[in-house]
């Protein structure tokens, strides 16, 4: 059954409340403006249709692959990026601005995407999301052996799915060419969907770390020995909510969410006040991932969000923190075209929040998936709840 509008399940409620008024005397204004926020903010996430799907890429090395300890996100980045753009490259095009194709370019809609029609409130952002994500294994090893699979997560969000088979085919020729600080020869060997649940586990289980170390089963979308391309089942950002949610409602029954304890697995970056954020307010936290999950839906989704930025935000600001064991992390990058070097440092660890936290789990939860912060392409801002509860002594895993 389609869901019903928001506006008119509030007409609906409106002429039942004024024509059955409630015995405790509450002000039709009042009640309505405190149920249509909840009601909208947990709703604006729950009907989204913004397209997601994780692949997990198996590499095999020809001969040594030599890695970085870290930053292996970057060096995926940055070879998929000189790939891709020699895949999609015609002669006539000498500007990605003024290239011929315009919008069906593949490299310019993943990078250097236009505002769609109407999006006025991003027309002039400068800092358009990237929709994929890429997932390094989440190790300090730097030397795979020849047929030691080296393999890592890539997520892609939106429109960006449509291009699927240019990510297979960029790092086919990337594996070929040569990959790692040692340019090894390598074989893409396979490339498997991973569904938001799988065996229990989804795509926050694949290269995890150390303490979460399932490996869900894929389905084969490509293989070295046919090199033919399966047809993929993407999913919906609300299907990926619904599963998380579920598991918080088990984890904690129907309970209130007082208490929520998210971890920060990779280096993120935030401002907040033109200010860099070293220890995340949960505002600080959530504001740039509202702005982020609404900036992919305008760009590559169905469209802006519709909801009360502002009162979300102001919401927000009531949560505060109860404890934070955060490290500030050093890390950069080269630009192979510039020369220039640019940061990639963020903090990691996990802060503690206490609040009416139940309205922004949803949010949260996408934000297990499409990370938050600068250079979350990299795998930066890779986030996870770790535990809610009712109780600062009651918070359960999830």
């Amino acid at each position: 059954m389609k869901p019903m509008n928001p506006c008119r399940l509030g007409q609906t409620f409106q002429y039942h409340f004024v024509n059955n008024p409630p015995l405790f005397g509450i002000e039709w204004d009042q009640f309505w403006t405190s149920f249509l926020a909840v009601f909208v903010m947990s709703n604006a996430l729950a009907l989204n249709t913004l397209r997601v799907g994780f692949f997990r890429f198996t590499i095999t090395p020809v001969q040594s692959l030599e890695v970085p300890a870290v930053n292996k996100g970057n060096m995926l980045r940055g070879g998929f990026g000189h790939a891709f753009r020699r895949l999609c490259y015609i002669p006539q095009c000498r500007d990605i601005k003024t290239c011929p194709l315009g919008a069906s370019c593949p490299y310019k809609t993943l990078f250097e995407p236009s505002p769609p029609p109407g999006a006025d409130r991003l027309s002039k952002n400068q800092d358009i999301p990237r929709p994929f994500v890429f997932r390094a294994p989440q190790t300090y090893q730097t030397r795979f052996e020849k047929g030691e699979r080296f393999e890592f997560g890539l997520l892609l969000i939106g429109r960006a799915l449509d291009f699927l088979p240019y990510f297979v085919l960029s790092f086919r020729e990337l594996a070929g060419e040569g990959l790692g600080l040692n340019r090894a020869k390598c074989t893409l060997e396979k490339v498997e969907e991973i569904g938001v649940s799988s065996n229990g586990a989804g795509p926050n289980d694949i290269l995890a770390g150390a303490d979460r170390c399932v490996r869900p089963d894929g389905r084969l979308v490509y293989s070295v020995e046919d090199q033919v391309f399966r047809a993929t089942r993407s999913d919906t950002a609300d299907q990926w909510i619904k599963t998380r949610l579920r598991e918080f409602s088990a984890a904690n029954g129907n309970a209130s969410v007082q208490y929520v304890t998210i971890r920060f697995l990779t280096p993120t970056f935030l401002r907040a006040g033109g200010e860099v954020v070293r220890h995340p307010e949960f505002h600080q936290l959530f504001k740039r991932l509202r702005d982020r999950i609404n900036a992919l839906s305008t760009f590559f989704g169905d469209g802006p969000l519709h909801l009360d930025f502002k009162g979300l935000g102001e919401r927000a600001e009531k949560v505060r923190t109860i404890s934070a064991q955060t490290d500030w992390v050093e890390r950069f990058r080269t630009s192979s075209k510039t020369g220039q070097r640019h940061e990639l440092s963020g903090f990691v660890g996990e802060a503690t929040y206490e609040g009416e936290l139940k309205e922004f789990l949803p949010w949260i939860a996408l934000g297990e998936l499409v990370h938050v912060g600068k250079h979350a392409a990299w795998g930066n801002g890779w986030i996870g709840m770790h535990g809610i509860g009712d109780s600062s002594s009651d918070r359960r895993p999830v």
